[in-house]
């Protein structure tokens, strides 16, 4: 045996060990294993053990193969099992695909990297440096997504790791039903205020998300808008280099801004508001605190739909505004489901053929009063003094001026 896999063989029997303490007292994790048990299998440069994680229970066993795993993990660059197994991996992504079959993989970033000038680009802007990580395998008939990963507390601690602090944000609803302030749908006056903020506006003209899924249902190319000083030397050319194809950007005027909140809307767009690291990381911009983003998520590409749906909700940086209710009126619901259908993070629930909001999940996006066809939904504000509250909250997590 070499000697990195004598070092690979100590290091992964502590990770299997230290994990029986850790999954006793993680709250988190019993959340999200609670209603579906995952069997991993590990092959670390042919290095074999697995693990059963259960809510209340963890077990394994060193050296061997389970046939019956959910998943299988293959590192087949014994560096990269090394580094993830010290706990020095400090970001990682699915390489983007349309659809997950049986297989997906994940490569890491290993640092950052100065580009050289071009006559194009006349600054020395930075990339990650890739490199691969891992392969996980599986049943085509289970429908795995990487989200799966998370539930397991070693690659939730790599998210978390690299999301950073004071990441949060929210979905704004601006639906009709919650009147007017200033001849505007209320909720419209949050981006407004930003937006007349913003010293920089970059908006991308493709959404990332919905081209790699080839989305059929909504418009591609209402992409997301960044506001803030940070954009000032950004690479218009490609604003996320996390995406095989490119996604070009372009300075846009506040009139402009909004109008693509409000096209994103018409279109069946969740509008997001908040602040990530990621954001800035993946658009290749030093990250001083001054940058704010707007996104306009779909039930079938959102990654946060899917972080929620296949990870846990407990990973979520997202919340629901303060006083905003959703209710249900069960006199005029007949359980058709369409508002637990079109709910990307399973905030609607049937109980005895009629809908109820799972308040510990809806997020207040709005769709489901949009979409429900027998009006029984409605979603409000309980007191309009809960907008300027959230644009205090948001503005503390980054000045955009």
């Amino acid at each position: 045996m070499s000697e990195i896999d004598k070092e690979l063989e100590t290091l992964l029997k502590k990770m299997l060990k230290d994990q029986e303490e850790v999954t006793k007292n993680d709250q988190i994790y019993n959340e999200a294993i609670k209603d579906s048990p995952l069997k991993v299998q590990w092959d670390m440069h042919g290095i074999l053990a697995y693990q059963i994680f259960e809510k209340n229970n963890y077990s394994y066993k060193f050296g061997e193969r389970l046939e019956n795993s959910d998943i299988t993990i293959t590192f087949n660059d014994a560096e990269a099992a090394k580094t993830f197994l010290k706990g020095e991996i400090i970001d990682y992504a699915p390489i983007p695909q349309k659809e997950y079959n049986g297989i997906f993989r994940l490569n890491y970033n290993a640092g950052w990297v100065p580009l050289e000038t071009t006559e194009k680009r006349n600054r020395k802007p930075t990339e990650r440096n890739v490199k691969p990580f891992l392969t996980v395998t599986f049943d085509k008939q289970k429908k795995y997504h990487p989200f799966i990963l998370v539930k397991m507390p070693m690659f939730r601690n790599i998210l978390e790791k690299g999301a950073g602090d004071n990441n949060s944000g929210v979905y704004v609803p601006i639906n009709q039903s919650l009147g007017k302030f200033e001849n505007q749908i209320i909720p419209l006056k949050i981006f407004k205020h930003f937006i007349d903020k913003a010293s920089h506006i970059v908006m991308e003209d493709l959404c990332g998300c919905r081209l790699i899924k080839e989305c059929q249902h909504h418009d591609v190319s209402l992409g997301c808008i960044h506001l803030g000083s940070d954009l000032v030397n950004i690479d218009l050319e490609d604003l996320e280099r996390d995406v095989p194809q490119n996604i070009p950007g372009r300075v846009a005027t506040k009139e402009e801004a909004l109008e693509r909140v409000q096209l994103a809307y018409e279109n069946g767009l969740i509008p997001l508001l908040g602040r990530s690291r990621r954001e800035a990381i993946v658009s290749g911009v030093t990250d001083t605190g001054n940058i704010i983003s707007m996104c306009f998520c779909c039930s079938c590409c959102c990654v946060n739909g899917n972080l929620m749906k296949y990870g846990s909700p407990s990973l979520s940086s997202l919340y629901r505004i303060d006083g905003l209710k959703v209710e249900v009126d069960e006199e005029k619901c007949v359980g058709c489901e369409e508002c637990m259908q079109g709910c990307v993070f399973k905030g609607m629930e049937i109980i005895d053929n009629k809908a109820h909001v799972n308040q510990e999940r809806c997020l207040g996006c709005g769709r489901c009063e949009d979409i429900c066809p027998n009006n029984a939904i409605s979603i409000e504000f309980s007191d309009p003094n809960d907008i300027e509250e959230l644009i205090k909250t948001l503005e503390s997590y980054a000045d955009v001026s």
